[in-house]
């Protein structure tokens, strides 16, 4: 589970003015009210984009594990979970090279480009 929190600042993501924070937990309660925990903003502009150019556009392209939230509250499987083409987040971060440490040298060796599919 993800603990990169994207906010659109207004717009939808990915765009550059999205507010980006890292936690050291994920939304729950006993991370929120029985525990410390860190919660900081992405302020490196590097990092800021690696990580909606890469992470956030990948994660909202998953077809193979994403459900859908409907307006009853209730969660659906996305259609096009069981295609054999889905795409898969899980795949596409294991078989990509890792974005750490790569800085500005990531247009030399970066992971397949995403588009977002909206």
């Amino acid at each position: 589970h993800a603990r990169i929190y994207c906010f659109g600042a207004g717009d939808s993501l990915p765009n550059s003015q999205a507010k980006i924070y890292v936690s050291s937990a994920d939304l729950m309660p006993r991370n929120l009210n029985r525990r410390v925990e860190v919660f900081c903003p992405v302020e490196n502009p590097t990092v800021h984009r690696q990580i909606l150019d890469y992470i956030m556009v990948a994660n909202l392209n998953d077809e193979a594990q994403s459900w859908k939230l409907q307006a009853d509250g209730q969660y659906m499987r996305a259609d096009s979970a069981h295609k054999d083409d889905a795409f898969n987040v899980h795949t596409y971060m294991m078989t990509n090279p890792s974005l750490s440490g790569r800085g500005g040298a990531i247009k030399y060796n970066a992971p397949k480009e995403l588009k977002h599919r909206k």
